[in-house]
């Protein structure tokens, strides 16, 4: 993930809004160190010149012994989390019906919601391009407790694979049993890849759903980069002056920010997964309507980032609907 002015560290390979709650904000927890392992040295008297040989070789046996076991019981560096993780793969029928949404349901839907109040993305201008691998980049920053994370990634995996495909890395999740709409159903990207020919996602779960050892706060899944802290401090702002920090937060190749959510997540409590992916044939479900406008906004400032590719995609009724609304030209 590189903005085009200037030299950023590299990109995590591609693999957690008003109402009853307020969003989460992310929160930089104390650094964690992993304990290295005792150096290896012993003082050995000098042996005589009848047993030099013998002692010399058991020496060398005693190293590589001592060698091999520090190799096997050190903490070796890790990329892994810090909360333990436990990953649990997608109903393959909820993962097709999010990501085959018939076109038909996406044109009819347009940016018209029932029940929900959408808070579509926010437009940037004049700011550098945010690319990975020469490909526009969506960043996605959430995390797994977090219920407006839980709403978002319906949308975003919708309209993530008009563009590209997830395959099978897609895994169940819901958010915190005792957040604000507790136990939303939904995806986790941790763990999960993404291709496409025409722009590129980074998706970050920045804490998971489970407790640190102290039970006092939710562990850090995967910490963030300097970069991804730097776009949160710069773009993902409710009000003039107001700190960055809130999820979940979508950057659009530096086109439009997501910031809190498109919509509440209330459409989608009393649901299970099953009932949501069901109903995503029905452009009159309202937990549908939620999801697929904003799937539409997003799309919308997607084909911005990308030069309008697909085609299909780009012209579709919804597509252009979502674009007016907007204010995009065409």
């Amino acid at each position: 993930m590189t903005e085009q002015t200037g030299d950023a560290e590299p990109a995590r390979a591609d693999g957690p809004v008003p109402g009853a709650a307020p969003p989460d904000e992310v929160a930089a927890p104390p650094d964690d160190t992993l304990a290295a392992p005792s150096d290896l040295g012993a003082a050995t008297r000098r042996p005589a010149t009848s047993l030099l040989t013998w002692g010399t070789a058991a020496l060398v046996l005693v190293i590589v012994a001592a060698l091999i076991v520090i190799k096997v019981t050190a903490t070796p560096p890790t990329s892994t989390p810090s909360a333990a993780v436990s990953l649990a793969p997608a109903s393959p029928s909820v993962v097709k019906a999010v990501t085959t949404i018939p076109g038909s349901v996406y044109d009819t839907v347009g940016v018209t919601s029932s029940d929900a109040t959408l808070t579509p993305p926010a437009l940037l201008r004049g700011q550098p391009r945010l690319t990975s691998g020469g490909k526009p980049d969506i960043l996605f920053v959430g995390n797994e407790f977090c219920p407006y994370c839980a709403a978002e990634r319906w949308a975003l995996v919708a309209a993530l694979s008009r563009f590209g495909t997830f395959g099978d890395t897609l895994y169940a999740s819901q958010s915190g049993s005792d957040e604000a709409f507790p136990n939303t159903p939904t995806f986790t990207f941790y763990g999960a890849s993404y291709q496409s020919k025409y722009l590129a996602a980074t998706l970050v779960e920045h804490y998971g759903d489970q407790r640190n050892d102290a039970g006092t706060a939710y562990a850090v899944l995967e910490p963030l980069t300097t970069q991804e802290k730097a776009l949160l401090a710069k773009y993902d702002r409710r009000t003039p002056g107001a700190p960055g920090g809130i999820v979940p937060f979508v950057d659009v190749a530096n086109e439009a920010v997501v910031t809190g959510g498109e919509f509440s997540p209330s459409v989608l409590q009393q649901l299970n997964a099953n009932e949501i992916a069901t109903g995503l044939a029905d452009p009159t479900d309202p937990a549908t309507q939620a999801i697929v406008a904003s799937a539409n906004y997003l799309s919308a400032v997607i084909c911005r980032a990308d030069g309008g590719l697909p085609a299909r995609v780009c012209t579709s009724s919804g597509v252009t609907a979502a674009a007016g609304a907007l204010g995009l030209r065409p």
